[in-house]
């Protein structure tokens, strides 16, 4: 019973999510095309107190450009940022062919992994994982790291990050 009641408030809390990513894209649209520029996007990550530098966004935005047109749209920003929190979200298996799934899935995880390891040392810690993760409290940033670090020494090395990922 209670494993259906965490599926329930596992679907509210990710429809909420995405409510919230609709708003900030439909917000930063200035123009109403549609569409985000990589400046647009970077806009949205300072407004959120995300520390992150406008290259590492322009290597978000282009990893998440599935059209190639060097913009996102809105679907396209969604699931790029379904990837910052530890969820790899691959696009209608119709739209794209299989054999490049896998590659767009780890260029996705290496560039979360990229923006959550601040001090650039090959690990995530909790510290780090708190200050990118509004939406995750310390408990639930606990229960991962008690989950995926394999090695028990209280960060997640890109592999234990990668397992996660795709769970």
């Amino acid at each position: 019973m209670s494993a259906i009641v965490l599926f329930n408030q596992q679907k509210i809390r990710d429809r909420h999510k995405r409510e919230a990513l609709i708003e900030a894209f439909r917000k930063a649209d200035k123009n109403g095309d549609g569409r985000l520029t990589v400046d647009d996007v970077y806009g949205i990550y300072m407004s959120h107190g995300v520390d992150v530098t406008r290259e590492e966004v322009q290597k978000i935005v282009e990893a998440a450009d599935k059209d190639g047109t060097g913009l996102l749209t809105e679907k396209e920003f969604v699931d790029s940022q379904k990837t910052g929190e530890g969820v790899t979200v691959m696009e209608d298996p119709k739209s794209q062919d299989d054999r490049q799934q896998p590659k767009d899935a780890g260029k996705q995880a290496e560039l979360a992994f990229k923006l959550y390891d601040k001090d650039k040392d090959g690990y995530i810690t909790k510290s780090e994982m708190e200050k990118l993760s509004k939406n995750l409290s310390k408990e639930q940033i606990e229960k991962v790291f008690a989950r995926f670090d394999a090695d028990g020494d209280g960060r997640l090395s890109y592999a234990e990050f990668r397992k996660m990922m795709n769970k």
